[in-house]
C-alpha cells in the first residue's frame, strides 16, 4: 500500500512538471527522449514510413525513415526540409523520436503507413517564435519547435481531438489539442498536456 508521503512527493513532482510545461519544457538533448527506457515504444515496426505534407505550398515527402535497424539520414533531411522554418528558410536537424511519436498516432488508429499527415509548424528559428510569442499567447517562449522536437499537425483522416487524445496514451512527451486551429501540437519533451487559447 502506498504510504501518505509518497503520494504527496509524487503529487509535488506532477505540480512541478506542470509548471514546467508552462514555460514550454526545459531544453533537453535528442535522439533520446527522458526516460526513454520506462515508456512504452512509439512504433515497433521493422520498417517505419511517414508521408508529410505542408498545405500551404502542397510540398509532399514519402520516406521510409527506418529500416534495417537504424533511422535513413536521407530521409531524416528531406524531413528536416519540410519541416523548416518557413519565415527564414533556415533547417534544423529534426528528433527521429518525433517521426516515431506521429507514424505511432497513425499506428494507434489502425491507419496506413502511407496516412497523410499536415505540417502546420516544424522548426522555428529563436527569431520566428520570439516573433510568434508576441503576437499569440499560446506560444512558448522555450518551445521545443526551436529545437526540432516538436510539430503542430494535422491528419485529414483522424479528428484533431482524436489526434491528442491517442497522443496523450502514448506517453512520448508533450500532447495538446488547439480548437483554434484545430491542430495538434506533438513534441518529444516531457510527458504532458495544458490549457490551449482559442485565437478565433
Amino acid at each position: 500500500m502506498i504510504n501518505l508521503p509518497f503520494r504527496l512527493a509524487r503529487a509535488a513532482s506532477v505540480s512541478l512538471m506542470l509548471a514546467v510545461a508552462a514555460c514550454g519544457g526545459s531544453p533537453k538533448p535528442f535522439p533520446v527522449p527522458p526516460a526513454e527506457a520506462d515508456l512504452p515504444p512509439a512504433n515497433t515496426a521493422a520498417i517505419r514510413r511517414i508521408v508529410l505534407v505542408h498545405p500551404p505550398s502542397k510540398e509532399r515527402i514519402d520516406v521510409i525513415y527506418w529500416h534495417d535497424g537504424a533511422y535513413d539520414s536521407r530521409a531524416m533531411a528531406d524531413v528536416a526540409h519540410i519541416m523548416r522554418d518557413r519565415h527564414t528558410g533556415e533547417t534544423h536537424e529534426i528528433d527521429p523520436a518525433l517521426m516515431d511519436f506521429i507514424s505511432g498516432v497513425i499506428l494507434r488508429a489502425s491507419l496506413p503507413p502511407t496516412t497523410q499527415v499536415d505540417i502546420l509548424s516544424g522548426y522555428r528559428s529563436p527569431e520566428t517564435n520570439a516573433a510568434l510569442v508576441k503576437v499569440n499567447r499560446n506560444a512558448a517562449r522555450e518551445s521545443f519547435h526551436m529545437q526540432g522536437r516538436a510539430a503542430d499537425i494535422r491528419i485529414p483522416a483522424l479528428k484533431g481531438d482524436a489526434i491528442t487524445e491517442i497522443a496523450k496514451t502514448m506517453q512520448r512527451g508533450g500532447a495538446a489539442f488547439y480548437d483554434g486551429s484545430g491542430h495538434t501540437h506533438v513534441d518529444t519533451g516531457p510527458v504532458r498536456t495544458w490549457a490551449t487559447y482559442s485565437t478565433r
